[in-house]
C-alpha cells in the first residue's frame, strides 16, 4: 500500500485500547517517514529548482477569456469575491495552492479559482465529481440548497502554464526522472508495511499525480503538501501567473491564478454584469492586487 493508502478512521468502540495505542504509535511512525520522504525529494528538486522554473516559464502562453467564465464563493466572501483568503485559511489549501498544512514548514500561499461554466465552479467549490453526492444530495442539489454566490468574470492573463496537455511537463519530468529514492527509505517503509513512495516513473504518471482525485489525502491525513500543491509553488516562484486545467470533477477547464504575480503584469481579470452595491474591487490587476492578498 501507498503511504497515502493509510487509514486512519475507525469506530473506536469496535477496537480495544491496547490496539488504539498500537494503531496510534504506527500512525505518527507514518506521519515521521512521509516527513523524512517529503525532505528527501525536496532537497533533491532543491539542486535542480531554477532549471525546473525555467522548464514550465517556456511553457507559458497568453490566455483571454472574454466570455465570462464562473467565480463561486460562500456568502462570508460575496463582497469581496475575488479575494483569496479563502484558499489560505482553508485546510488544506488549493489543488495548486498550500493553504493550512503546516505553516512552519510550509509557508501558505494564496491562489484565486475560477472554472469556465457554473457546473464545473460548483463541483470544484464542493469538491465532488458529477455522480457524488453529501448526505443523499447531488452537487446541483446542494448549489440550489447552499450559500453560494456566483460572478461572471472576464480576463486576460499573460504568462499561464497551460496543463490541459501533458507534454506541458516533459521538460520538467526530465529534470526529476533520475532522482532514486535511498535503500534506507524502502528498509523503513517495509517494517511499516507500506509502499515506499517511489519516483514517478513516467510523464504519465508524473501528470495523473498531479490530477489525482484523492490529492487532499497527503496534506490532510500525512501534513505534507500534494503533489499538485509542490507544482503550483513551484509556478508561482518562476513569476508565472495562472495555471490552466482540465477539472477532474467535470472535465471542463479551470484556471488557478496567483495574484501576487500580477504585479508588474498587464493581466488582469475583472466581475462583469450586475452585481449588488456592497461588492467591492470588481477588478484585480497589478494596481489593485494587493487588495484581493490574505491580511
Amino acid at each position: 500500500m501507498n503511504p497515502q493508502d493509510h487509514k486512519i478512521f475507525f469506530l473506536l468502540d469496535q477496537i480495544n485500547p491496547h490496539a488504539i495505542k498500537t494503531w496510534i504509535k504506527r500512525h505518527q511512525k507514518i506521519i515521521d517517514y512521509t516527513a523524512q520522504h517529503h525532505a528527501f525529494f525536496a532537497s533533491r528538486r532543491s539542486q535542480v529548482m531554477e532549471n525546473l522554473r525555467q522548464a514550465l516559464r517556456e511553457e507559458q502562453k497568453e490566455y483571454v477569456f472574454d466570455k465570462s467564465w464562473k467565480r463561486i464563493v460562500s456568502q462570508q466572501y460575496s463582497n469581496n469575491p475575488l479575494s483569496t483568503t479563502g484558499s489560505v485559511l482553508s485546510i488544506p489549501g488549493g489543488r495548486f495552492n498550500i493553504g493550512n498544512i503546516d505553516i512552519e514548514r510550509f509557508p501558505q500561499f494564496p491562489a484565486l479559482y475560477l472554472a469556465e461554466n457554473t457546473q464545473t465552479a460548483y463541483l470544484e467549490s464542493l469538491g465532488l465529481t458529477q455522480n457524488e453526492s453529501i448526505n443523499g444530495l447531488t452537487a446541483d442539489e446542494l448549489a440550489v440548497a447552499g450559500n453560494f454566490s456566483h460572478f461572471q468574470v472576464i480576463g486576460k492573463i499573460t504568462q499561464v502554464l497551460d496543463l490541459t496537455k501533458k507534454e506541458a511537463l516533459t521538460n520538467f519530468y526530465e529534470l526529476i526522472k533520475d532522482i532514486e529514492l535511498p535503500i534506507y527509505f524502502r528498509s523503513e517503509a517495509r517494517s511499516l508495511a507500506i509502499n515506499p513512495g517511489l519516483p514517478v516513473d513516467s510523464l504519465q504518471q508524473l501528470y495523473d499525480s498531479i490530477f489525482a482525485n484523492n490529492w487532499r489525502f497527503a496534506p490532510m491525513q500525512l501534513d505534507v503538501p500534494a503533489n499538485s500543491q509542490i507544482l503550483g509553488q513551484i509556478a508561482r516562484s518562476a513569476g508565472l501567473e495562472a495555471i490552466l486545467y482540465p477539472s477532474v470533477r467535470s472535465r471542463h477547464l479551470s484556471l488557478c491564478l496567483f495574484p501576487d504575480n500580477f504585479k508588474d503584469s498587464e493581466s488582469y481579470i475583472e466581475i462583469v454584469g450586475e452585481v449588488a452595491d456592497t461588492v467591492i474591487h470588481r477588478r484585480l490587476d497589478k494596481n489593485t492586487y494587493e487588495k484581493f492578498l490574505p491580511t
